[in-house]
């Protein structure tokens, strides 16, 4: 596996894995833990839509310079 295709899985499990959290973290009973949680929790999807352009705007950039 090239070191192009390692990095978009890679970004593609961390961009899974922070929106899995964030709509966790969103439907979490903010009672017993506070304001706090859901806060993190959409920080964590806005942070999920980040790797996701990022991702894509990766996967055009390296197309024509990666072989």
């Amino acid at each position: 596996m090239s070191i192009k295709g390692f990095h978009l899985i890679f970004i593609s499990i961390a961009a899974l894995f922070c929106g899995g959290f964030g709509v966790w973290a969103l439907f979490f009973d903010s009672q017993s833990a506070g304001q706090g949680i859901q806060i993190f929790g959409a920080i964590t999807l806005l942070a999920s839509l980040a790797l996701v352009a990022y991702g894509i705007h990766f996967y055009r950039k390296s197309k024509n310079i990666i072989v």
